[in-house]
């Protein structure tokens, strides 16, 4: 301790004394000092090239020749500029798709670069949609992206370096004379019919009275031995609704896939398969319109098999819509054989939940039954199914499509 202490504390008696060996580290400390300010002066002065270099560096994580520039632009950073093409583009897509539009309404589409700016010119044909209804969707749209459209004889708007411009070609509704009753509505499906069927109805009532109150026709085809089987049926039946029988039949799958209670196994004898179809019938109150198959790709391609249902289910219905679960199926033939009414599904219309798919689905359908003349679809009664169903049948009756019955398509 006391050594420390006399390094660290000087002697009165010597402070006057010149240390020379100190005067020269202080000394060398100024030199240093005065080298750094210089280099502090230097990268002030400098400042504005060194840095960013630096930056650059930093922002990249593969040298900039790995992609062109417009792929820079829309992939790496597509907010870099506002809005970009696509996004635009999906939006006026989807906003025709919301108005039973597609990308064939858009008649003209420019595109034009100014001092910096991407200037997008559209002009699309209003169809048989509403205007103004095309018009709030597109915008929506847009806001949704963050953008404030103005909203006129046209919609714009500018985000970033992108500047759009959406005309519209008006369709002017004829003048009506003084004795139509009724609106004239552009009927570019006239002739069109389409029929749906609703599949694994029986499990809940409150979907069962919101799709058998839509006024349009449906057959509605229901499970045995669900929750709510014979209570649907007379729901139905109240609503005037055609009330199938849903009757589970062996999948290719089998057993790992059941088929359900009163399925109809190809291993069973034909007393057996009469007896399950008759309990099947009697759960659903003992009176049925038609029948259709849940699942089934196994057993519908048995001949034997299917011409044993026929042979019962002939003393319960008349009419059979295969629902189409194998490309081998032979029930159809089989039913024609019977000298019963039988019909074939065409397409499934909810693989999927989402209401914009389910939506499309149907309106493909439709454009098919445009080339075909009609065609029966296949949906299932689901929240989302039924959100659209209540929707989109007014919209198709609007434009000229015929919603029937499905035995009105059925081959006799």
């Amino acid at each position: 301790m006391q050594q420390k202490n006399n390094n660290s504390i000087e002697p009165e008696n010597n402070k006057k004394k010149p240390d020379i060996k100190k005067l020269l580290i202080v000394g060398a400390f100024a030199v240093v000092a005065a080298i750094f300010a210089s280099m502090g002066i230097l990268h002030f002065l400098l400042k504005d090239d060194a840095p960013k270099t630096e930056k650059a560096a930093t922002e990249h994580t593969a040298p900039l020749h790995t992609k062109a520039p417009d792929d820079i632009a829309q992939d790496d950073n597509p907010n870099a500029s506002g809005l970009d093409r696509r996004a635009v583009m999906d939006a006026i897509a989807l906003s025709l798709f919301d108005n039973g539009l597609d990308n064939s309404s858009i008649k003209e589409s420019t595109e034009q670069e100014e001092n910096g700016t991407t200037n997008l010119h559209f002009i699309i044909d209003q169809g048989t949609a509403n205007l103004e209804n095309l018009k709030n969707s597109l915008s929506e749209r847009i806001k949704g992206m963050g953008t404030e459209p103005e909203v006129g004889k046209s919609v714009s708007f500018a985000s970033g370096k992108l500047s759009v411009v959406i005309d519209f070609i008006e369709r002017h509704a004829e003048p009506q004379k003084p004795a139509d009753k009724k609106p004239r509505v552009a009927r570019d499906y006239n002739g069109v019919k389409v029929a749906f069927v609703i599949d694994d109805c029986g499990y809940s009532i409150p979907l069962a009275e919101k799709l058998g109150k839509v006024k349009y026709p449906m057959a509605m085809a229901i499970i045995p031995y669900t929750p709510h089987s014979r209570e649907t049926a007379e729901v139905f039946r109240r609503l005037g609704k055609t009330v199938f029988l849903h009757q589970p039949m062996e999948p290719k799958a089998y057993p790992e896939k059941d088929p359900g209670k009163g399925a109809i196994l190809l291993n069973m004898p034909e007393s057996l398969v009469a007896i399950s179809l008759q309990k099947n019938v009697e759960d659903l109150g003992g009176k049925i319109d038609g029948f259709n198959n849940h699942m089934g790709s196994g057993l519908t391609e048995s001949r034997e098999k299917m011409s044993q249902v026929f042979d019962t289910m002939k003393k319960y219905t008349n009419f059979y819509v295969d629902s189409y679960t194998s490309p081998k199926t032979v029930a159809f033939d089989e039913c024609q054989k019977q000298g019963m009414v039988c019909a074939i599904n065409n397409k499934f219309i909810d693989n999927e939940s989402d209401p914009e798919y389910i939506r499309g689905k149907i309106m493909d359908g439709v454009n098919l039954a445009k080339a075909n003349g009609s065609i029966i679809m296949i949906g299932h009664l689901r929240d989302s199914t039924v959100e659209v169903l209540v929707k989109i049948l007014p919209e198709l009756e609007a434009m000229g499509v015929e919603v029937v019955p499905v035995k009105e398509l059925a081959v006799r």
